[in-house]
């Protein structure tokens, strides 16, 4: 009967993970797919210094760039826009790894209840 108990406990214990992790998803903002790099370009322009010294490149230029129906696709985003996506990526990152941790807890409460199943028969 203990070890009863002890499941029983256990799956509390599950419950109120799962609902800490359902809570943070409800505090996640806006998503977006992708990444952002900032790169710095030499110009067309051959007598400009940025093609003498790397260091005097023109940028920082930002970036996103997303897998979309296989291919990929890039798009040069404003200042304002990169920081605005930089952050709805982030959160996007942050939801893939509460979904995971809910899939691990997800396991574990199935693992339990089947022993709860063997226990009761």
């Amino acid at each position: 009967m203990a070890s009863a108990k002890n499941l029983n406990e256990r799956m509390q214990v599950y419950q109120k993970r799962y609902q800490k992790l359902t809570a943070r998803l409800s505090e996640t903002g806006f998503i977006w797919p992708g990444h952002i790099q900032r790169r710095y370009l030499t110009c067309g322009k051959p007598n400009c210094v940025c093609h003498k010294d790397p260091e005097s490149r023109h940028g920082p230029y930002a970036y996103w760039t997303s897998k979309e129906n296989g291919k990929t696709v890039s798009r040069l985003l404003r200042p304002e826009e990169a920081d605005l996506l930089e952050q709805w990526i982030v959160n996007r990152r942050e939801l893939e790894v509460v979904i995971r941790q809910m899939k691990e807890l997800s396991k574990k409460v199935v693992s339990a209840a089947l022993k709860m199943q063997k226990k009761a028969k």
